[in-house]
């Protein structure tokens, strides 16, 4: 779908929009970037458009689904004639359409999706056909489950119920005992609810525009909550108006508009200055610091946007901004840059980089400036920790109805197997010695200062890497069943292991079970402290930066 822009310059740029890539519209206040959105609507009358405002009302007289199906039916047709109306850009259609009426219409579609499912189950029982009411319960994924897992993924610690009767919704915090009206939840909580909720309980294929999210919402939670929202309905288009410039770094694929000023005719927005980014390109310096408006904590770690690394980061540490840059090189310069230059960048910059067989000194150096080493080969060391792997058995054997112990057992010895076998035994301690030997010469290679020092540059290969030491050491780790330092050791990945502990798990693939982790850290302090204890100084450091409250962006 082509959008057609009017600009300051008299032509019109196109931008093109694609059912499953965002497209992020970020500029100062009073750029015209809500106005945008509304341009949007009115030139597009034929498409299925759902808009979610920055001024919406975000408060509800009740938890109480009491919209009627024949009033719902007839609600999106007014909806949609008001938003084409040049007053809906800064005034809600209270008067046009009913007060609250649009937050009861999301409550009553997320009933009427949960009892969808559920007679769609029930039917297939009716008809005696067990296995295939199994299957259904199986692939269709239950609304209500999605909407409390995106919750989770806002650190927010609430769950959201509905009633026996399905006349009312409610929710339930953590440690509580009993459940109470989603109306008198937090302001932040429930606006993270209404979003969701709508989002996920609209057409396949719908156009949702999604306007200053953040107004309601802490940084913090703005960016994964908008990321799940996105990778869950990869079946409808999103176009998000923000000043949050994490969306961008986090998402480099997505197209992003820059909105500089508007011009208008009377109260009508006409053209814009606007810039159409190509995609993976960085926001321009005049545009960050014209949208920043407080110190945010960042931490630079090694490889790409699809590595990870970056959602287990984000996970453990959700009120810091994760961005993967490159090399340990890349994390090194891209923090010492802007520590240099805090004062001018309101930003607090953290690194996480491999060990790469460093010494202790050049450890405690690093961390001098503020880039911490993961003591392991690579992230998997996290991911396959034994906390991790009996975290996932728990939560598997209370879903199969099996054996925890049984579980964590076989995929920590099955790996166990995989890893003893003694291509594998060789295979590792072959690899470790090659990265020794790679880590000694690169550390002889001279500087700059060195050149011109001395007319003799050559650089030795080292006659020993130890290599039978070290194969007596893996040997050992084996019998002793040491599978931890194994993976933090070595290269496991290359092995099958990773897949023996997926299987023994019962899960389909790596990918998914690496899901699983990432969701059961959300859930679980318990196995999330675990982790972050494998990163302590890293841990410790980011505990003891408080960063500087949010200004808002209303």
């Amino acid at each position: 779908m082509d959008w057609h822009i009017p600009t300051t310059t008299g032509q019109s740029t196109t931008v093109s929009l694609t059912t499953g890539e965002p497209l992020l519209i970020v500029g100062p206040n009073g750029s015209g970037k809500s106005a945008l959105l509304q341009q949007f609507i009115s030139s597009h009358p034929n498409e299925n458009i759902k808009r979610i405002t920055a001024y919406r009302q975000t408060w509800l007289e009740s938890g109480s689904v009491d919209l009627t199906p024949a009033r719902r039916k007839g609600l999106d047709d007014q909806i949609r004639n008001y938003e084409r109306q040049a007053e809906s850009l800064w005034k809600e259609g209270a008067n046009y359409y009913g007060y609250g009426v649009q937050h009861s219409a999301i409550l009553f579609d997320l009933v009427a999706s949960e009892n969808m499912r559920a007679r769609a189950i029930t039917r297939q029982v009716d008809e005696e056909n067990i296995d295939g009411a199994k299957e259904l319960s199986r692939s269709s994924v239950s609304a209500l489950s999605q909407l409390n897992d995106l919750i989770r993924l806002g650190n927010l610690a609430v769950k959201i119920e509905i009633s026996d009767d399905d006349t009312e919704i409610l929710a339930l915090h953590q440690n509580a005992n009993a459940p109470f009206s989603i109306s008198q939840m937090s302001d932040g909580e429930r606006n993270a609810v209404l979003i969701a909720a709508q989002v996920l309980t609209v057409e396949d294929g719908t156009i949702l525009l999604i306007d200053e999210p953040e107004r309601h919402l802490h940084r913090s939670i703005t960016e994964p909550f908008l990321s799940a929202l996105f990778e869950r309905r990869t079946d409808c288009t999103f176009v998000v108006s923000t000043h949050e410039i994490a969306l961008p770094i986090a998402h480099p694929n997505a197209q992003v508009i820059i909105t500089r000023s508007c011009q208008w005719n009377g109260n009508a927005p006409s053209s814009w200055d606007i810039d159409v980014l190509e995609r993976d390109t960085d926001l321009p310096e005049d545009i960050k610091r014209s949208i920043l408006g407080s110190r945010k904590r960042m931490l630079f770690i090694e490889g790409k946007q699809d590595s990870l690394d970056i959602r287990l980061y984000q996970q453990l540490f959700p009120d810091v901004t994760v961005i993967p840059i490159g090399t340990c090189d890349d994390v090194q310069r891209a923090v010492s840059g802007l520590r240099k230059t805090q004062s001018l960048n309101d930003v607090e910059a953290f690194g996480l980089i491999d060990r790469d067989n460093r010494t202790e000194e050049n450890i405690e150096k690093l961390a001098d400036d503020y880039v911490y080493v993961l003591d392991a080969y690579s992230v998997e060391s996290l991911y396959y920790c034994s906390e991790a792997i009996r975290a996932v058995a728990k939560r598997q054997a209370e879903t199969l109805n099996t054996d925890a112990e049984a579980m964590n057992a076989s995929a920590t010895t099955r790996a166990l197997n995989v890893v003893g076998h003694q291509d594998v035994v060789e295979r590792m301690a072959k690899k470790l010695c090659v990265r020794k030997i790679r880590s000694s010469l690169l550390s002889k290679v001279p500087d700059w200062n060195s050149i011109g020092a001395s007319e003799d540059l050559a650089v030795t290969i080292p006659s020993s890497c130890d290599y039978k030491n070290e194969l007596s050491h893996y040997q050992k780790l084996v019998a002793q069943r040491k599978l931890d330092i194994i993976v933090a050791r070595y290269p496991i990945r290359e092995s099958a292991a990773f897949g023996e502990i997926v299987k023994s798990l019962r899960f389909k693939d790596r990918k998914d079970y690496e899901k699983a982790v990432i969701a059961l850290i959300r859930k679980d302090k318990e196995l999330a402290d675990a982790i972050k204890y494998r990163i302590e100084p890293l841990a410790d450091a980011l505990a003891n930066s408080v960063p500087h409250l949010p200004i808002s962006s209303a």
